[in-house]
């Protein structure tokens, strides 16, 4: 049985953003995975709407993804790969380059989990593998969404997540893929996807996945 930690932000948790509920779960991305890797994977999610990767919110707390992760890696071990998809909330605060620095922390306190928790059993018995997914772009006119609280900016920042990503996933010795290859944001509020999204980066997801750990 392969161990799987799904780590991210809303669009992993599952917003629904035409009502704000939480999709049905076999419409998760996560979830679409999931069912493709089939009954030699147990898969975990943990995703919680506004997670940033290092950075406080002043207006919502527990948002932090670089306080929250040592409990996930701790709750659900043994793991064989953590799947990481932040960066997007990162954008109320900082540009696409200081996400980056927030990835790359997230990414080595992963990475190093083994040895940071030297005291107890193993996060990664068989070592750690990381796939990091740069997060889908923010749509057109999203500065002009009542329904988006990102900075002005925020489409043409997320166009930089994907080549700064994928330098970070190389410096830490992880796994990557762009979510922007598979998904696009809805016209709702220019940030979550809708089922067909959540469909083809699940499918997407899949594929990595077992290219990876088989």
């Amino acid at each position: 049985m392969k161990n799987i930690l799904f780590y991210g932000d809303s669009n992993t948790w599952g917003y629904n953003p035409e009502n704000g509920d939480r999709y049905p779960y076999d419409v998760r991305w996560t979830s679409v995975a999931e069912k493709l890797l089939g009954e030699d994977y147990r898969c975990v999610v943990a995703g919680l709407n506004g997670r940033t990767t290092v950075f406080d919110d002043m207006w919502k707390g527990c948002r932090n993804g670089k306080d929250a992760l040592d409990f996930e890696l701790q709750t659900h071990k043994p793991l064989d790969l953590v799947v990481i998809m932040l960066g997007t909330n990162d954008l109320k605060f900082v540009d696409a380059h200081r996400s980056a620095r927030g990835i790359e922390t997230i990414l080595m306190m992963t990475k190093m989990a083994n040895e940071r928790f030297s005291m107890s059993s193993p996060v990664f018995p068989e070592g750690a593998k990381i796939l990091l997914i740069s997060p889908i772009l923010i749509g057109a006119n999203s500065e002009n969404n009542d329904e988006n609280d990102l900075m002005p900016m925020g489409r043409e920042e997320s166009k930089k997540f994907a080549p700064l990503y994928k330098a970070v996933a190389e410096k830490c010795g992880a796994y990557f893929m762009d979510a922007a290859e598979y998904a696009e944001p809805c016209l709702i509020d220019c940030e979550h996807m809708m089922p067909e999204g959540h469909k083809a980066l699940g499918e997407a997801a899949a594929l990595k996945i077992k290219e990876i750990l088989e």
